[in-house]
């Protein structure tokens, strides 16, 4: 077995968490290498041959890691060095005593949709790759809407002036969308949601496509845009560039330990939607 095990640079615990465990299992003859998180891509060959990928870090980290390791079809799990901990499955003080069982794999995978991206500069394509969480279009460091023309399989749709246009996975939808108003939508839909981000005197709603569509995103613009991947990349975008987004033929792995309808008690939990209760609730009819 090849397990890989990344960590954010930023937090000196995450490093000191995954060397410790590196070390436990070369102990068990486990064929293990340790990396920052920020040097690994789609296209790092420490990655191939990798059953199982490690993260020491947040949500970001695990998105980072599930981008690099979707070609080579390892699975990933997160150990929370992050605040929310949404995607991650363990806490660092619990994890050790888990080691074991993630090893000897007692668990069951979760495949969620990745975005296939392209942007296009003077109709030529500048550069590409895979999303995560989702792509995001949106104004540059001048507080102006921009405006974004959308088309779904050639059809204009509609051209948002907006701060921005996301075009997301369901794991997207947990962040940045549902900040902007828009649908939650369950790991295993496999369906994106195109949401404008503060829409001016045009369309405000969000929308539901199939996985199956290519989805387009013409920019124009007097000053500057962005083109954002999961919130960890960008890109300068110029009035007249296109982005191309569809759902990629890979697919992001995640190995879980929690009970396989964990989703909505995570939900509820990390995004607080629990709020007490005041009103009086009838008292049940004991006859």
């Amino acid at each position: 077995m090849r397990i890989g095990l990344l960590f954010q640079p930023r937090i000196k615990a995450s490093e000191a968490h995954a060397r410790r465990v590196q070390e436990r299992l070369e102990g068990r003859s486990v064929d293990a290498w340790c990396d920052s998180s920020w040097t690994v891509t789609e296209h790092s060959q420490a990655l191939e041959g990798s059953d199982l990928v490690i993260t020491f870090g947040g949500d970001g980290t695990l998105l980072r890691a599930a981008r690099a390791a979707a070609p080579f079809g390892a699975a990933c799990v997160g150990v929370n060095y992050g605040r929310l901990g949404f995607l991650t499955e363990f806490d660092p003080d619990e994890f050790d005593a888990q080691l074991d069982r993630v090893v000897d794999g007692g668990s069951w995978l979760e495949e969620r949709v990745l975005l296939d991206w392209t942007h296009h500069a003077n109709g030529v394509e500048s550069t590409a790759g895979l999303a995560a969480a989702d792509v995001v279009v949106g104004r540059g460091r001048i507080a102006r809407v921009v405006e974004i023309e959308v088309r779904i399989n050639g059809v204009v749709l509609t051209t948002y002036m907006a701060d921005g246009v996301i075009v997301a996975t369901p794991t997207g939808t947990t962040g940045y969308v549902q900040a902007a108003n828009g649908p939650v939508l369950h790991p295993e839909v496999r369906d994106l949601v195109i949401n404008p981000i503060v829409p001016f005197l045009t369309p405000s709603n969000a929308i539901v496509v199939g996985h199956d569509v290519r989805v387009e995103l013409f920019v124009y613009t007097t000053h500057e845009a962005t083109l954002s991947i999961d919130g960890q990349t960008d890109h300068l975008v110029a009035s007249g560039d296109k982005i191309v987004c569809q759902a990629s033929e890979h697919v992001a792995r995640f190995a879980r330990f929690r009970e396989r309808d964990y989703f909505y008690a995570t939900l509820a939990e990390k995004l607080r939607w629990r709020v007490p209760r005041d009103m009086p609730r009838p008292i049940p009819d004991s006859g």
